[in-house]
Order: C-alpha cells, then structure tokens, then sequence
C-alpha cells in the first residue's frame, strides 16, 4: 500500500491538479463551434479532450523527453452473442465494456520511442479500462491514470533505442511519424448491440437441421453482434467519433472419412444490421448445401501428387489473395535493429508483381459491392486519417504500397490505412482486362493441362474450415469435361512468382469478408495459375468412433 501511495504522489507531481483546466475559449469558426456544441452534448468526448489538452501542456519531467503527440482511442463496444447444437443452447450472453488506448510519443516527428526492435512499435500506446457510468471526473481519473504509465513506459523505451542507435551505422532511415491535417467527423453515437433473445431463436432454429445428420460428428451455430460507438482525438486537434455494428453468423460441421480423415467446413455470413442477416429458412437451405456437399468429399478418393495448371474459384482465389498476398502490400519502414527480408514488396516497386492484364486498388470508403457489406469500409483509420482509394498495381506492377503514419524510405505519409497499430488492407480489389467467362475459364484449363501432356487438369471450388493449408471442395477435371471430385489435398510450395505466372481471371468476383468488426473485405475474381504443386495429405488419423451416433437410432429418443 505504501508502494501504491507513493507511485499516486509521484503521477501527481507529473501532471498540474487534475481539474485545473484552461478556461474554455469562445469558438472562432464553424468547425470549432460543432465541436464546442459536441463536447457540451457528450461526456466520453468532452473528458476525452479535456484530459488529452491538461496533459498536452502540462505533462512532462524535468530533465527528460517532453511528448510530442498524444492520441487517445476509446472504444464503448458491446457484445452479444449465441450457440447452439442440434437445436439447444450451448450459451449466450451479453457484455459491455470501454477500452482506451492512450499513445504517447516522445522525441520528435523525426526520432521517437516508435520503430526500435527491441521495444516494437505497439509499445507506444497503452491499454486501459474506462468505467461503464458516464461519470466525468471518473473517466477522466483513468484517462490520467493511463496516460502517466504510458509516459513513463516511453521515456524509457526512447532511451533504449538512442542507447542502441549510438551503437549502429544506420543509413537513410526515414522520420519515425509523419503529421497529418487534423480531422473533425462525428457521427451519432451507437446503441450497444444486446439482442441475446433473437440471436438465440436464430441459432436454434439453424442448428437443429443437423438432427437430419447422423454422419455429421459435430457441428454448431454461432451468431454474434458487436459494436458501438468509437473515439479518436489527439494533440494535433483531431476529434472524431464513429460508430457501427457487425453481425456474423457461422454453421460449422464436421465429418470423418471411413479412413479417419476429418473434413470440416464452415458458413459465414455477414451484415450491418440484424434485418440484413439471410432469413432463417435461407440459412438452412444453405446450411443443408453445405452439409450435402460434406458428405459427398466424404466418400470421394483421394489426389494423388500433381503438379499443372489449377483453377481457383472466386472464392477460393479471394481467399488465396487474402492468406498469401495481401499483407504484403503494407508498407512502413522497419524497426531499428531488424532487417528487411528480401521478398519485401518495398524492393519490386515499379516491377510486375502480377500478369500485366490485372490491377489491384485498395478503397476503404466503399460501403457494398456485389450485393454485399464491405468489412473492411471505414471513414477514418485509427490514426485520425481519412481513408483514401489506392492503386496498388496497375497493368501488373506495383505501383504503391499502403501506408499509416509510419513512414518508409520510399512514402512519407500515410493513406489511411492504419488499423491496429500498422498499415493493413480495408477493402482490396482485384481486376482484371478481358476477364473471361466461367465456361471459357474451364476450357483454357483443360487446354493448359493437355499442353503439359496431363490426364486431367484441377479446380479448386473452395477451401473450407482447414483453409488454403488443405483446400476442401477440389475437382480432377477431364478434357472432355468430365469431373471428379477428390479429398486429402495439400499445396505445397507457394512462392510469390506463382502470381505472376497466372494465365487468365474471371469475371464474376467473390467479396469475401473477414475480421468482423475491424474488417478486412477481398474482391477477387477466379484465377487459372499456370502451374502449382500439390500431394496428397500423409499423416496419420484418429479412428473414427467405436458406436455410431444416436441420432441414427430408429427411436434414439427412448432407447437406452
């Protein structure tokens, strides 16, 4: 306790009393009037501002680092969520919470406590919890609270980096952070998600089709809603509030071969709103079409070794450029102390990367494409910059990479696409010049394999729960059109030069979303690859179940 007291007394003497406050000013333009007319309406903003103005002036110890930039990001979410099995709840609930996360920067724009290996670059910011009561003396105390420790924490991290950058010939090393207009956007304030009851009617109702399955060894419903409202503001003025929801549904079964191997596959859906989500009669037709198609890999034979063309569907070629691709195109320097690996995408700017009849921009401000909710759609990223359209490689080079506000030798400022404490993708698509139909696709396929003298060529439809590692629903296709369908299968080696040896595109794209509320979303069209590798999965598997399943008994509900 004493311990405790004296680090109190010590954060004290950091900071001026915690109320002391500048008077308030009279608003001198209309930006400034919306945000005084916002500050009187909310607490959370107004304490958030208020903390963040006390410490901008008044934070610091002698002899040491000042800040430079302060940002605090508060998040006042909600969760809810329900599980079934065979038409009976597994578990639901509901739960709210306020998470800040402070970010203090000492130093400068140019050298900071950021980008040292030996600290990271997440260590700049601090995690903390915010009471739930819209108390502001409160909320403020753990705005403060949070804020000390981060200070401290970064004061020691910049003196680590020096120490070790006086130890290092370091070349050309861009700025640590680079300044961004401050931004003003609100938006109304999000009711937190809390339909526990619909969700579970939804999950029941769902679920209970698989009492039809005997064969199915195990299998789930899962519905989850969350959201609410977020805020970012920081020492440079930015103040914005945003606020969303996001609703997934997954139905996720399990089979198992004579042999032992496990199949599994899984159903997503996602939507803004609850009314957005497929009917409940939607959702089981689709999840009967799942399951039909399960059973049927079930029986199928398994692939021996192959190595050809291989025709990836939208969806699997969505999920192809998602696992294999996208997060290459961040961009960001590296951290004082690491090294860049030597298939970086910083090193093939303005060299092909991809055939010279496809393009790739990432947009994060589009809402819905296809018919479909864009994920990965936000206003602003989580640096307070407003999201912009990318081209990242036109005609098949690379012609930009994505950026935050960490900056790189070769892009010095960011383009909105800082989430999560680095440059990642919103929504990317993928377009290709004279994309062909599906029908002409199947032909250049089984024409690519008959120049490489094979029997047969192969299309991947989609790659199921286990992923791109074992893709689930694959097809042996014969020239004269002929298909089988076959199980047990592995890619092997997938090197980045296999994307530039595409032969052609679709034309129908697959949106596929993933990451729920701080979403990515991928527009892919199928994709013929001119040659890949893949083999039979070798291991060993668990024997399938000693008794069969109840549900196949005649009368399973009264025998014993």
């Amino acid at each position: 306790m004493k311990r405790f007291l004296l680090s109190l007394a010590l954060g004290c003497l950091i900071t001026a009393p915690l109320w002391s406050d500048v008077p308030p000013t009279q608003p001198a333009t209309a930006t400034e009037a919306r945000i005084t007319e916002e500050l009187e309406k909310d607490v959370l903003l107004r304490a958030l501002v208020d903390e963040l103005n006390r410490n901008q002036e008044k934070l610091r110890l002698e002899g040491l680092e000042d800040p430079y930039h302060l940002q605090y990001r508060l998040d006042d979410s909600a969760q809810a969520y329900a599980v079934a099995s065979l038409g009976a709840i597994l578990g639901s609930n509901a739960n709210r919470s306020r998470n800040l996360t402070t970010q203090v920067r000492v130093g400068s724009y140019e050298l900071d406590n950021t980008n040292y290996r030996g600290d990271g670059y997440y260590r700049a910011g601090r995690d903390a919890a915010v009471p739930l009561e819209n108390d502001y003396a409160v909320v403020r105390q753990a705005i403060w609270w949070a804020t000390d420790r981060n200070y401290k924490d970064v004061l020691e991290a910049f003196a680590q980096k020096q120490a070790f950058m006086k130890t290092k010939v370091i070349e050309d090393k861009p700025n640590d952070f680079s300044a961004a207009p401050a931004a003003v956007h609100f938006e109304p304030p999000a009711d937190p998600p809390a339909e526990v009851a619909e969700l579970e009617k939804i999950v029941r109702d769902v679920s209970a089709v698989f009492r039809d399955y005997p064969d199915v060894q195990a299998s789930q419903v899962w519905v989850q809603a969350e959201g609410g409202t977020r805020y970012m503001v920081n020492s440079e003025g930015t103040r914005i509030r945003t606020a969303g929801r996001v609703y997934t549904c997954n139905v996720y079964a399990v089979v198992q071969a004579d042999d032992g191997m496990p199949l599994a596959d899984v159903l997503t859906v996602y939507a803004r709103r609850l009314e957005d989500l497929p009917p409940v009669d939607e959702l089981i037709r689709r999840s009967r079409q799942m399951t039909d198609r399960l059973l049927a890999i079930r029986s199928a034979p398994k692939l021996d070794s192959y190595t050809g063309p291989v025709l990836f569907e939208a969806e699997a070629a969505a999920e192809l450029f998602e696992e294999r691709l996208a997060e290459n195109f961040a961009g960001g320097q590296r951290p004082v102390g690491s090294r860049t690996p030597p298939d970086d995408f910083s090193r093939k700017l303005n060299r092909r990367v991809l055939p010279r009849f496809m393009s790739v921009v990432d947009d994060p401000s589009v809402e819905t494409l296809h018919g479909e909710p864009v994920l990965g759609h936000y206003t602003y990223d989580d640096e307070g910059v407003k999201a912009r359209s990318v081209s990242l490689v036109e005609d098949g080079r690379l012609k930009a990479l994505l950026m935050s506000r960490n900056p790189s030798r070769e892009f010095s400022e960011s383009t909105g696409h800082g989430r999560g404490g680095r440059a990642t993708v919103g929504c990317l698509i993928v377009t290709a010049d004279d994309p062909a139909d599906p029908e002409s696709l199947r032909k250049e396929l089984i024409e690519a394999a008959e120049d490489e003298g094979l029997e047969y060529a192969i299309r991947i439809e989609a790659t199921g729960a286990a992923g791109l590692r074992a893709p689930l629903v694959v097809y042996k296709v014969y020239p004269d059109g002929r298909e089988e369908l076959v199980r047990g299968v592995e890619i092997g080696q997938f090197d980045l030069k296999a994307f530039k040896r595409m032969l052609a595109a679709g034309d129908q794209p697959y949106v596929l979303n993933t990451g729920g509320g701080s979403g990515k979303t991928f527009v892919v069209p199928a994709l013929l690859f001119e040659e890949l590798d893949l083999a039979k999965i070798d291991r060993d598997f668990d024997t399938p179940p000693i008794l069969p399943n109840p549900l196949a008994r005649t009368n399973a509900t009264t025998e014993p």
